[in-house]
């Protein structure tokens, strides 16, 4: 819990505190927002509909996954929005190791994508809270046995029960099983560990510092499920989420659906509507399960008046009284409800507001039901500004700058800002009702930061807009806007966390909120909105950004890993480096790079400057080094500004309809010396597919990489490529790949070395490979990166030359061996290694070579695109091999 300032102004002010009776980490996802945000189905008189029904029961859901994607849109939906129940959804993982459908980033950056889609899901299921373990998703994992390996069990187990105690949900909704029908070992751990969360989070003998130094109470759901369930199987809900839905004008499962379409880089977009009844089917785990039970609360008295017998607790004199108050006027202003003017039902709502806070003032604050209470509080404060209309707005800008409503003004954007810096926030609301407001404030705060911002405000009131406009001064110790869970090693599969008081949120809280506090009837209301700014998207207009703080200078050097010959007595490179300018007016400096003794860096500093925020400059560093006789080497990159030296950078993901995140990094080249060799002055062409990082690999080893274009596939000269590589999963998002497909295969008749990294069931052999061969949905994949490895063919030349190929290269890999293998293929075909997972039949399709014409085409599923950037030596040698074969002597 944030521990609250004092915070003195009489109508204006800047400070940072806590709001009161805040829920620590509670409804984060829902009535956090402001009205006017998200969905145009939460808006207006269909967002009042859906929040009266919220308002009418005490209904709450926790929801368990493996992963973003795994949960069941179609329920959530349903509950959310059709029954009215307080949401959570528990995902134990970010999705770090799958593949990226709409980018380059993968790991740790892929994590930030998969949580910011998951949120814009959420915002179609009716979500209330979304959760995080500090788990990190390690790769497709077939075995239990292998998950439990990967992942500190304990501390997944605990980090659930913590979710558990911090939501309080009344019925816990595992997705998966617990069981081998759940495919995935990561799923059939969830589902395993989901039932004994649930009995731990009220013991509190089960991780006592919850309660002892985080201040969370012990609390036990009072029914548990889990899905995975078949129809002719023991269940006890049979949920039909085909239901139509008048208020959304879909059914719940294709309303959730189209919401689960958009974690687009696993998804690509696709939707599947369905018509007619979608049945899922829950059994009930706990004790006391009633056959045929209507929906998840069935048996529990959800009402207002039920409050105190739902928690069995005893009522203070009268509390009785008037929590059934409030079950009477909710259903008042659902009898009131005109869809033609919602405001007619502000006086009852601001009735049961009042009445709610009545009795959260007879009950303990540490009580269930003063829990429960301040979670109506919250919801009566949304339905109240939806109701009114409320607009509300932040908008930052520079400073001396002011908005303007005519759409030819120029647009003041404004990037991140800076420690020292002033900047303008023009704070703006507009009641769209005729009730009246009184003891209108605004107020700036600093969520989760002790750092006190200076700001001087101004009163704005204009034909019916009220607001402020702050001049606001960032302090010089501010934190960065970074994310609050980081990891020191890729084959750590656990985050580390910053910021304890934000564990299990989605990510890092805006920099700058706006408050908007007014009174309906004597009642308090509290409106917040994240500061943003403008950033220009044309010729497609301006998106509004959530305010970032970030270093004057960004320092960025990319790689972050390099391999060289191990072998030279002399060796050289070029190191380029990115400084991104923050710093509101000009600024001059000097980038340096510093390295190893005895290394050689040319130019010893290069001198740069800036007139401007935005702008970027790329500098270039030839560096010579002596013959390696370590592993790694690190150089770092200094920019030297007005004083101060500036040493890490970050990398802006940016993505349509997502939250932009910036993920640091020191500004540091890891430097590898490997022991391998690639044909000399090798020319490569590269047909980029979705996201890796496969041509820089390529770089390093010594070879020239030349992106092919659509333009380029279709008649270009292929021939002058010693090999042309097409990129993961590039026959999925490449149709011009499909289109120009035979000249391909001619290329490699005529000599080419054709070779296809792993890709899904959109590439289909028979039709795009030389020869039969079949990759259906279900094709294998090997998840143990030490899975073991035989050689089929080790005569054959691709183990001989450049490098000689021997077991040892297969040590010490990331994640998997490889995904998607051919299950048959034709005889013209060669097998070249055999490798399984515990338990698993022998697999033999991961890398297949075949001579077609006089040149070469391989099949390589092999896992290259997740060894390379974590310069894993064998996987380079190996692949250096491969892409030297064309220009091999014995050819």
């Amino acid at each position: 819990m944030l521990m609250a300032l004092a915070c003195i102004a009489p109508f204006f002010t800047l400070c940072w505190r806590a709001p009161a009776q805040s829920l620590d980490r509670v409804m984060t996802q829902s009535t956090d927002r402001p009205a006017h945000a998200g969905l145009s189905a939460d808006r207006g008189h269909i967002g009042l509909y859906q929040q009266l029904l919220k308002l009418r029961t005490t209904a709450s859901l926790l929801h368990t996954t493996a992963h973003p994607d795994d949960e069941h849109a179609g329920m959530l939906t349903y509950a959310s929005r059709g029954l009215g129940a307080r949401i959570a959804l528990l995902s134990i993982n970010r999705g770090e190791a799958g593949a990226n459908a709409i980018g380059s980033e993968l790991f740790d950056a892929l994590g930030l994508i998969r949580t910011e889609e998951l949120r814009i899901s959420g915002q179609y299921y009716g979500l209330d809270d979304l959760y995080f373990t500090s788990a990190l998703d390690y790769g497709y994992s077939k075995t239990l046995d292998e998950t439990l390996r990967s992942w500190d069990r304990e501390t997944v187990l605990r980090d659930m029960v913590r979710v558990m105690r911090i939501n309080r949900p009344l019925v816990v909704v595992g997705r998966f099983h617990g069981s081998q029908r759940d495919g995935h070992g990561n799923h059939q751990a969830v589902g395993g560990i989901t039932p004994e969360a649930v009995a731990a989070a009220g013991n509190p003998s089960k991780f006592p510092e919850q309660i002892t130094e985080e201040g969370l109470q012990p609390w036990t759901p009072l029914k548990l499920y889990r899905g995975g369930v078949h129809a002719n199987e023991l269940w006890h809900i049979d949920l039909d989420v085909g239901q139509y839905s008048p208020w959304l004008g879909d059914s719940y499962q294709n309303f959730g659906s189209y919401g689960l379409s958009l974690q687009r880089s696993q998804t690509s977009g696709r939707s599947r509507r369905q018509m007619g009844s979608v049945l899922y089917h829950y059994e009930r785990l706990n004790d006391g399960a009633d056959s045929g039970e209507g929906d998840f609360f069935h048996g529990l008295d959800t009402s207002l008046s039920g409050l105190f017998n739902l928690v069995s607790e005893e009522a203070p004199e009268g509390g009785t009284i008037l929590a059934s108050r409030i079950d009477e006027l909710v259903e008042e202003a659902f009898r009131d409800f005109d869809a033609e003017d919602p405001s007619e039902i502000v006086s009852t709502l601001a009735e049961g507001l009042r009445v709610s806070r009545e009795l959260l003032g007879m009950v303990t604050s540490d009580s269930e039901v003063a829990f429960l209470l301040r979670v109506k509080e919250q919801q009566f404060m949304h339905a109240i500004r939806t109701a009114m209309g409320i607009a509300f707005s932040a908008r930052a800008m520079p400073s001396g700058s002011t908005g303007s409503l005519s759409p030819w003004a120029p647009v003041r954007t404004l990037g991140p800002v800076v420690p020292g810096q002033s900047f303008r926030v023009e704070v703006r609301l507009q009641n769209h009702s005729a009730v009246p407001m009184t003891a209108l404030s605004f107020t700036l705060v600093r969520p989760g930061s002790a750092s006190t911002w200076s700001a001087v405000p101004q009163p704005f009131v204009s034909d019916g807009i009220d607001g402020a406009d702050f001049i606001v001064e960032v302090p010089e110790d501010s934190k960065y806007s970074q994310r609050y869970f980081f990891r020191r090693s890729i084959r750590n599969n656990h985050y580390e966390i910053r910021d304890s008081t934000l564990m299990h949120l989605p990510a890092e809280p805006s920099a700058l909120v706006a408050e908007a506090s007014f009174a309906i009837d004597g009642e308090a209301i509290i409106v917040r909105q994240p500061v943003q700014a403008m950033e220009s998207n044309l010729p497609y207009g301006y998106v509004a950004r959530d305010l970032k703080v970030a270093p004057a200078l960004a320092v960025n050097v990319q790689p972050s890993r390099r391999i060289v010959p191990s072998d030279q007595e002399v060796g050289s490179f070029m190191v380029k480096v990115e400084v991104l300018n923050n710093h509101p007016g000009s600024i001059e400096g000097e980038l340096s790079l510093n390295a190893p003794d005895g290394w050689t860096i040319l130019p010893d500093g290069i001198p740069f400057s800036f007139a401007q925020p935005g702008q970027r400059q790329e500098f270039s560093f030839d560096v010579t080094f002596p013959q390696l006789d370590g592993p790694v080497y690190t150089l770092e990159a200094v920019a030297s500004a007005e004083g101060r030296t500036y040493a890490e950078g970050y990398v802006a993901i940016r993505h349509r309809d997502l939250a932009v995140r910036h993920m640091f990094e020191p500004a540091q080249v890891h430097v590898h010396g490997l022991d391998v060799q690639i044909a000399a002055d090798l020319s490569v062409g590269y047909i980029k597919g979705v996201g890796d990082e496969i041509p820089d690999a390529i770089s390093q080893l010594g070879a020239d990489v030349f992106m092919l274009t659509s333009e380029y596939l279709a008649s270009g000269d292929l021939s002058r490529y010693h090999a042309i590589v097409v990129g993961t999963r590039a026959y999925a998002v490449r149709q011009d790949l499909v289109t120009y497909n035979a000249r391909l295969l001619d290329y490699a008749a005529a000599g080419g070395n054709l070779i296809v990294l792993y890709q899904t069931q959109e590439f289909v052999p028979d039709q795009l490979a030389p020869y039969p061969a079949q990759l259906p949905r279900s094709a294998e994949e090997v998840s143990e990166q030490d899975a073991p490895v035989t050689l089929l063919a080790p005569e054959h030349p691709v183990f001989q030359w450049p490098n000689a190929i021997t077991m040892n290269d297969f040590d010490g890999w990331v994640e998997q061996r490889g995904s998607k293998f051919f299950t048959e293929w034709d005889d013209a075909y060669t097998p070249l290694l055999e490798t399984h997972d515990t338990g698993q039949a022998p697999q033999r399709g991961a890398w297949l070579i075949a001579r077609h014409g006089i040149g070469f085409y391989t099949y390589f599923a092999i896992a290259i695109h997740r060894q390379t950037p974590y310069a894993v030596p064998g996987p380079y040698r190996i692949f250096a091999n491969l892409l030297s074969m064309g220009a091999a002597p014995s050819r």
